[in-house]
């Protein structure tokens, strides 16, 4: 069980950070500009946001959140069984297309 201090649940609720299920959004693989292998994100309101890390505590994956966000980033957490998953708006993503049997699939 995650737990959050009151400080913390008052400043995440400032920022406006959302947090969502992993299961309410969509991953994908996309690709980057001036990358060559493509990258985990997830779509969330019909943009990418591209993997930034893991947290097991809401407090940390809160600071790092917030700091992303002070610095001009739109972040995004998602709760996962084990804790959180920040991603970072990516506007320059592009979907990967993958192959599945004689079918391209556009995730």
């Amino acid at each position: 069980m995650i737990h959050v201090s009151s400080m913390g649940q008052q400043q995440l609720a400032a920022t406006s950070i959302p947090i969502f299920a992993q299961k309410a959004v969509d991953r994908v693989r996309v690709m980057l500009p001036d990358e060559s292998r493509s990258t985990s994100a997830i779509c969330y309101d019909d943009q990418f946001y591209v993997y930034v890390k893991f947290f097991s505590t809401l407090e940390a994956a809160h600071r790092k959140a917030l700091l992303m966000y002070q610095r001009g980033s739109t972040v995004v957490l998602t709760r996962v069984p084990k804790g959180l998953v920040l991603w970072v708006l990516e506007p320059g993503a592009c979907p990967v297309k993958r192959k599945i049997g004689k079918i391209d699939r556009e995730f």
